[in-house]
């Protein structure tokens, strides 16, 4: 009743190989998804442990806050009155005899220098080839 059923293969050693690598390979691939799975996991540990310290942090923050007692009104007054002198001293004013004053209204100002530039390149290159021209001819 067995009827034994025989099949010829060409170059039965090479299909032997390459199906041995085949499953090599999807070892490997399961090997890696297994990797893969375990850093997720590890991942999705420390965002819970991140998210439970951060909260812990801040509950700790609101009852620090809610413990310190209120300033008095005087301190405060005082530190803006410290303040307001510290920001006249970072400025000191400069007083300018009548002459000082006349010469400097007399002296031509000084344009600002860091006007923006909106020519193109070209228009620049061609300035500065006329201004070195006009420096070679005077």
């Amino acid at each position: 009743m067995a009827d034994d059923l025989h099949i010829r293969v060409d170059q039965p050693k090479r299909l032997r190989k390459e199906l041995l690598e085949s499953a090599l390979h999807a070892s490997e691939f399961l090997q890696v998804m297994d990797k893969i799975q375990q850093y997720e996991q590890d991942r999705l540990a420390l965002k819970t442990e991140l998210l439970r310290t951060v909260t812990d942090l801040t509950i700790a923050a609101d009852q620090f806050f809610k413990s310190i007692p209120p300033l008095p009104m005087e301190f405060i007054q005082k530190q803006q009155q410290v303040m307001q002198r510290q920001m006249l001293q970072q400025q000191p004013l400069k007083v300018l005899t009548p002459r000082e004053e006349r010469a400097s209204r007399l002296q031509p100002r000084e344009q600002p220098t860091t006007a923006p530039s909106f020519r193109n390149p070209l228009e620049e290159e061609i300035d500065e080839l006329k201004r070195r021209i006009h420096s070679l001819s005077v």
